[in-house]
């Protein structure tokens, strides 16, 4: 089976799309609650986790991959992740922030275009 691994701008739109689906809501209800800072970044953390796991976990995609034709697949396997992997995938992402989110670019060189928690969780983007 052949299958087309999603290239970089992809996955930047991706990400930019789940930023804006998740993020502007969640600022806009802490500044509303009156949360200071760290109420709306642990509402962030909460929130995102449990997006990104559900979606990633069930199906390979949260509403930004599917805009964008990216799902999260395990390397050599169409299935979804599943619930245990798209965590640790979740949390793996922090490290591909550091440092200066060298993680991300990864998969501009690459050979299976994958990020840092990509490779952590043995999972790669394609294109759907």
């Amino acid at each position: 089976m052949s299958v087309e691994l999603a290239g970089w701008w992809r996955r930047v739109g991706a990400l930019l799309l789940d930023a804006l689906i998740v993020g502007v809501p969640l600022s806009l209800l802490g500044v509303a609650a009156g949360l200071g800072q760290a109420g709306q970044n642990l509402l962030g953390l909460v929130v995102g986790l449990a997006y990104s796991v559900y979606f990633i976990g069930s199906r390979g995609q949260t509403l930004g991959k599917m805009a964008a034709g990216v799902k999260i697949v395990r390397d050599g396997s169409p299935a979804p992740i599943g619930y245990g992997l798209a965590t640790g995938r979740y949390f793996a992402a922090f490290l591909s922030a550091l440092p200066c989110l060298v993680g991300y670019f990864w998969p501009l060189w690459d050979d299976k275009n994958q990020t840092f928690h990509d490779k952590i969780v043995s999972t790669v983007a394609i294109h759907v």
